[in-house]
This record gives structure tokens, C-alpha cells and sequence, in this order.
């Protein structure tokens, strides 16, 4: 997930175009120094100058995305994807918009970490009330906050896959894109089958357990989230929990597949 580079041009000074083609080749010519330079808040100024045409709006997400931007560059790159109409020079909005979700997706993981070690430090404890209750505040807005950032990172990695594959479906031949396709579908897999196993852990200490028939749903949808058909492995699982009522113990794989499809969906 590196490909991150930017559009330049020669400036030729003369009386062709009209306006808005002159601004946008000045922005282009006028931001490649900064940006080559690393002065990449003074190249996003330019190119911003140029947004309706999609070299500038690609560079300027570009220029963002290397201040850690994200949002600002995930805006950017579908400025500039909806500008170049779906033809294959679009290719490389698709690769950086991949990119960009997936590092959405890989900071939102690391603040999940963060949280969840201080979560792991914090005690109610204690005989001021007061006290007490803005701990127990502090908890749960922590364990909100959590469950708000593992949601980001679930849709962030399934939009970068989307994005990948429209790289791909341009350029099917960039072996970076389907490399690193491969590694977001992984990733999606793995974080599905944490789920899972994070609600078997907590279900340990029940007596409810799985009829033979659910095991099997669920052999099956893993195989299915194995081979990155995730929408498949819902509907298993959602079709089987009506005849099978003990796959209500699945319930958080099944809100975890859900997450997944919907936003590979909204695309």
C-alpha cells in the first residue's frame, strides 16, 4: 500500500484554453515543487485552487493523504474518480482510495488497542459516590467508544476492498492492487473469525451449547468467510438461526458479517 505519487506538467504560457483549463495546468505546474519538496500542506493549497479538473483533485488527495489527512483525501479521490467518468484512468483514484481506507482502517485498529489496554487499567473503586459514578461514566464511554472504532475498522477494510477491485476491474494487470486486495481480504477474514471466538469465550460459561445441525451452519459459513463470501456466509447463518435457535449464540459473527456486506454494499 504505497502508490502514492502526483501528476505534474510543463507549463506552456500561451492564450489557449479557457480559464479553467489554464488554472488547473498552473495548479499542476505550481504545486509539483512543494510537493516534491515534502511541503505538502503548501502543494495541497494549490492544487486545491483546481479541483474541477481530476489530475488536480488526484494530487490533492495525494498531498493530504501524506498529512495523515484522510478524510480530507478520501473527499479528493472521489472528486477525482467522478471527474474522469469510469474510464481506466481512474485506476490509480481507485488504488490510493483503497490505500486510504486501509489506513483509516489500520489507525482505527491501533486506537482499538489503545482503548482497550486502558479499559483493561480502570477500576471502579473507592467510597466517594461521586467519585464512583464519573468512573463508571468514564468506563462506558470508553467501551462506546471502542465499539464505535471496531465498526470503523470493519468498514474502512470493506471499502478499500471495494476500491481494489475497481482498480483491478480497470487495470487488471496491477499486480500491487491484487496484492494488496489480498491482504484486506485477510484481514476481513481474520477479524470475522475473532468474532466468532470472542463470542465462544464468552458463551463458555453457559450451558447452552450448539446442536449438531448449527455446528454444521457454521462450518459452513466459515468456509464461506474463508473464501471471502461474506454476504454468503450471513444469509447461512440468518436462513439456519430460524430453525436452529441455538445460532443465537453466534450473534455478534453474525453483526460482525453484517457490517462487512452492508459496506461493501454501499458502494
Amino acid at each position: 500500500m504505497k502508490r502514492i505519487g502526483y501528476i505534474a506538467v510543463c507549463l506552456v504560457m500561451t492564450g489557449c484554453g479557457d480559464p479553467a483549463e489554464r488554472t488547473a495546468e498552473r495548479a499542476l505546474y505550481q504545486g509539483a515543487p512543494p510537493y516534491r519538496e515534502q511541503r505538502y500542506d503548501e502543494a495541497a493549497a494549490i492544487y486545491a485552487t483546481a479541483t474541477h479538473d481530476p489530475r488536480a483533485a488526484y494530487n490533492l488527495g495525494n498531498a493530504l493523504h501524506r498529512q495523515h489527512l484522510l478524510d480530507s483525501a478520501l473527499a479528493a479521490y472521489r472528486r477525482a474518480v467522478e471527474l474522469t467518468h469510469g474510464d481506466t484512468s481512474d485506476a490509480n483514484g481507485h488504488f490510493n482510495l483503497g490505500n486510504t481506507w486501509a489506513s483509516i482502517a489500520m489507525h482505527a485498529d491501533s486506537a482499538v488497542a489503545s482503548h482497550e489496554e486502558a479499559l483493561s487499567n480502570m477500576r471502579i473503586e473507592g467510597n466517594d459516590i461521586a467519585l464512583k459514578l464519573r468512573q463508571v461514566v468514564m468506563r462506558d464511554s470508553v467501551q462506546k467508544e471502542i465499539q464505535r472504532l471496531d465498526h470503523l475498522v470493519d468498514s474502512a477494510l470493506a471499502q478499500s476492498a471495494v476500491a481494489y477491485k475497481a482498480c483491478l476491474r480497470r487495470t487488471p494487470n496491477d499486480e500491487e492492487a491484487r496484492y494488496d486486495l489480498a491482504s484486506v481480504q485477510q484481514r476481513i477474514a481474520a477479524r470475522v473469525k475473532e468474532a466468532a471466538q470472542k463470542a465462544k469465550d464468552n458463551e463458555k460459561n453457559k450451558n447452552e451449547v450448539l446442536s449438531e445441525k448449527a455446528k454444521q451452519l457454521m462450518q459452513q459459513a466459515d468456509e464461506l468467510v474463508d473464501a471471502y463470501r461474506f454476504a454468503e456466509a450471513l444469509a447461512v447463518l440468518q436462513q439456519g438461526l430460524k430453525a436452529e435457535p441455538s445460532l443465537a449464540k453466534e450473534q455478534e459473527y453474525m453483526n460482525k458479517l453484517d457490517v462487512v456486506t452492508k459496506a461493501a454494499q454501499a458502494k
